[in-house]
């Protein structure tokens, strides 16, 4: 009797299941299960040592995650994947090969096409981050596209769950009014990028390897003081990221160099900090050793370029 009675509770288990699943989603389901094992595969993209292997899979893996979004359209992990991927993949390649083009006549339709393409990729990113944000507060899209006041508003009350969309939204934004320094209706958007940035830098200034601190570091050193910028401000933004890794995540000295050594017309600061990072270890960081190599890639340009700054 006992057998019977653990069997019937068993098939009335299989059967609430079956009727539970067949209520639900299947396909949200599958991928509700699915997205931290691809959360976990996106994690190991910057242990990669190879910079083109890692480039030429980067699309394929973020348009499989798109895939799977269509899916669960509210997942955070899928969200959050996708609005850090093309920022990586943008800033990391699209960016590098903008920057590596003459800046000439002959060079002007592809420098063009690579500059569209890259704005493209930013905005996608910004409108994943947004989505992320939205999952604990529906409004903050609508109030960030009115006004830099409503948007600071609205990311004053977010918590440090939010500080990875907020540094998202606002690292996409400025990285498309960089590359359209022309267009006016984006560059009057920046002090809402600041604003979100820095809101995410106080609720977690460590986050992204202090990655608000770096982006930070290069609005305020974009420009001299006298046109509105702050290089001492910036600074102390540079040094901070610089200082949260003990200098092992290499590319916030090299936007150190690029920046504020610009800016401040500090040659020797320049050719120092970037030859220090190319002979930097190639394993000094494993964990970050993709954004290290393409860190040091940079260096290598700017300082064979070091006479168009100086």
């Amino acid at each position: 009797m006992m057998r019977l009675r653990v069997g019937g509770s068993a098939l009335l288990l299989a059967s609430f299941v079956t009727f539970a699943l067949a209520g639900c989603d299947l396909k949200e389901f599958t991928v509700g299960t699915t997205a931290p094992v691809l959360r976990a595969a996106a994690d190991s993209l910057p242990q990669e040592s190879d910079v083109q292997l890692a480039r030429d899979s980067a699309p394929a893996s973020l348009k499989t995650v798109e895939g799977f979004l269509v899916s669960a359209p509210k997942n955070e992990d899928l969200l959050s994947i996708l609005a850090q991927g093309y920022i990586e993949y943008t800033f990391g390649f699209l960016e590098d090969d903008y920057e590596s083009l003459p800046d000439d006549a002959k060079h002007a339709a592809e420098r063009d096409a690579l500059a569209a393409r890259a704005t493209g990729l930013y905005d996608r990113a910004q409108a994943y981050a947004i989505r992320l944000l939205e999952l604990d507060d529906k409004h903050f899209g609508e109030m960030f596209r009115k006004d830099v006041a409503s948007a600071e508003s609205e990311a004053k009350k977010l918590e440090k769950k939010q500080a990875p969309g907020l540094l998202f939204t606002g690292l996409a934004l400025a990285s498309s009014i960089n590359l359209n320094r022309n267009d006016l209706a984006r560059v009057v958007e920046l002090p809402k990028a600041i604003a979100v940035i820095k809101r995410s830098h106080e609720l977690d200034p460590k986050f992204y390897n202090a990655g608000a601190a770096m982006t930070l570091g290069i609005i305020y050193c974009s420009q001299g003081k006298a046109i509105g910028g702050d290089p001492d401000l910036g600074k102390k933004f540079f040094e901070e990221a610089i200082n949260a890794t003990g200098g092992k995540y290499l590319m916030p000295r090299v936007m150190f160099a690029r920046f504020y050594a610009v800016i401040t017309q500090d040659r020797p600061l320049f050719e120092k900090t970037l030859k220090d990072v190319i002979a930097a270890p190639h394993d000094i960081w494993p964990a970050q050793r993709l954004p290290n190599e393409l860190a040091k890639k940079r260096a290598q340009r700017y300082l064979a370029h070091v006479e168009d700054y100086f």
